[in-house]
Formats: C-alpha cells, structure tokens, sequence
C-alpha cells in the first residue's frame, strides 16, 4: 500500500473517485455533496486546499482510498473528508489513509467531524474504533424547482430585508442564540454575502427575530440553505415560512438553479413538516460523529512534518 498527498497533479484523479464511489449509500460522505458539480464546489470551498489536506492510497498503480481534512482554527474544527475507500481490506487501507491525513491539521484543532450516510457501515464501524461518538442524525431534504408550493400571500406584521451592518449585532446574537457550535460564525456569513450569497433578516418593529443565509451554486444548478432559524418568541408565527419563501424565491430567481437543499436534525418534527408543505422530500438520512478534546500534536506516535 502507498499512501501520497494529492498535489494539484492527482486532483483530477481524487475527484474522479469521489464522483464514482460517493453516489452509493454504502459510501457515501456528505462533504462532498452529490454529484460532481458539488464535489467539486466543496473542495473548491475548503480552508485547507485539497492538495495539502488530502491523500490518496494507492494497491499497486490503482487508486483505492482518498481521506482529507479541512479545518477552521477560529472556531478549532476540523471536518474529516472521508474514508472514502474502495478495497477489500476497508478499514486498514482507512487507518493508514487518517494517520497520513492527520498530519495536515492545524495546531489548536480540538474538535473532528465525520459525516456519512447511515448506511455507510464501514464508516460507523470506523467512528467506533477511532473514538467518535454520534453527534446528530440529519435528513438532507430537497426541493425540485417543479415541486415548489409557494404559500399564499397574507398580511403579516414582519418584515424581510436584506442584511445591513447595522444589524450585525442582532445577527450576531441571533445566530449565537440559534447555532451556538456550527460552522460559520456570524462574522464569516457576512463575509461571504455577494452576488450569489444572500441573508434575509425577519424583523418585527425595527427588531430582528430570524434570518435566512442561502447561496446559489450556479455551476452545480442548486441551491442551499445554509441556516433559517426564528427567535424561540416567534416559534408557531409564521415567520419561519416567511424567511424560507424568500430565499427559495431568490435562489429560483437564477434560470440555473433546479434543485434546492438543506440538512436539518432528523428529529425536528415541525421543521421537517415545514419543508414538506413547500415541497421538499428527504433524499438522505445522515449521522454525524465528532471527537473532542483532540490536539495532533498529542499524537506522540504519529511523526509531524515541518510547518512552513
């Protein structure tokens, strides 16, 4: 077995396995989304470059396994891009691939996440030996541009803007409030805003009471929905559905855009009925695992690189 790093002279190669292996639920990695143009969108996004944070495994001349790790020092994350692995002798081939990969995370990172569908056997059994317990079990629901059931216009007493700076304080708490341990802070959302980003805020007297955050992907046609969420005071008040006919309508504003995505808690019975009421059906149910407490300069046993 060879373990290598990717390089930009093998990224060809490493999204051309992913395409093929990720599409099957017994492999599947929700990192990587579905299809190519989500693969490729999602290496194209991450913090570490793929050509540093991946690494393929090689039996002979044949590409059997790829891991990668993506990482955030801000908020001491890490997301672990598979083991996506294609051999007889899955969890060995996976072992080495995650000793090699370790090595490209950041000093500081203390959190890992894994992501798969529940169906990804090898995986769960991996989370175990590896000491990742679940996190979460989420149901990727989507939206085809055909089936969208736009409600009915009534009068309301919200108010949906876009994002100003001088709301930044309210997003900031909201969003802590609503999402205290995900992915992008406040701060990081705002960055992002541009012509294809967009955050709808809800407000109620000059107040703001939720927020929209939602992007189109215009070479993978789609649409996500990255957060929606109301403060607990508005829950049942129909502001939530508000928020998400706004975005769904500006992301389906693009000719390009055919399909819409989310991930939400598998459990969260009114979310879930909420989506349902504008079309959207489950296509996934997903599980998350994350070990704490994780720093790899503690891994006496694993043999660290010079940093640039």
């Amino acid at each position: 077995m060879k373990i290598i790093p990717c390089g930009i002279e093998h990224f060809e190669e490493l999204v051309d396995f992913v395409v093929r292996l990720n599409g099957h639920d017994s492999h599947h990695i929700g990192f990587f989304g579905e299809g190519e143009a989500d693969a490729r969108s999602s290496l194209a996004e991450c913090i570490i470059p793929p050509a540093e944070g991946f690494q393929l495994a090689y039996d002979g001349e044949r590409l059997v396994g790829v891991f990668g790790v993506d990482a955030d020092p801000e908020i001491s994350r890490a997301w672990l891009y598979g083991p996506l692995v294609e051999h007889a002798d899955w969890q060995t081939v996976a072992d080495e691939l995650y000793a090699a990969s370790e090595r490209a995370i950041p000093d500081g990172i203390n959190e890992q996440d894994l992501f798969c569908d529940v169906r990804n056997l090898n995986l769960a059994a991996f989370a175990e030996r590896h000491g990742f317990p679940v996190r979460s079990e989420n149901a990727v629901v989507s939206l085809e541009r055909a089936n969208y059931k736009k409600p009915s216009p009534h009068e309301t007493l919200f108010s949906i803007v876009d994002y100003s700076p001088d709301f930044f304080e309210q997003f900031e708490r909201c969003h802590t409030t609503l999402f205290p341990t995900t992915y992008f802070t406040a701060r990081q959302i705002v960055e992002k805003l541009n012509a294809t980003h967009r955050l709808f805020l809800g407000r109620e007297d000059g107040i703001m009471k939720g927020y929209h955050f939602c992007k189109a992907e215009i070479d993978a046609r789609s649409g996500y929905i990255d957060f929606i969420g109301v403060d607990e005071s508005m829950r049942g008040r129909g502001l939530g559905a508000i928020l998400l006919a706004a975005g769904i309508d500006w992301m389906l504003s693009f000719p390009e855009v055919d399909k819409i995505s989310l991930t939400v808690n598998a459990d969260n019975v009114p979310a879930l009925k909420l989506y349902n009421n504008f079309g959207f059906v489950t296509e996934r149910v997903m599980r998350g695992y994350r070990k704490k407490g994780i720093d790899v300069q503690s891994h006496p046993s694993l043999p660290l690189p010079p940093r640039p």
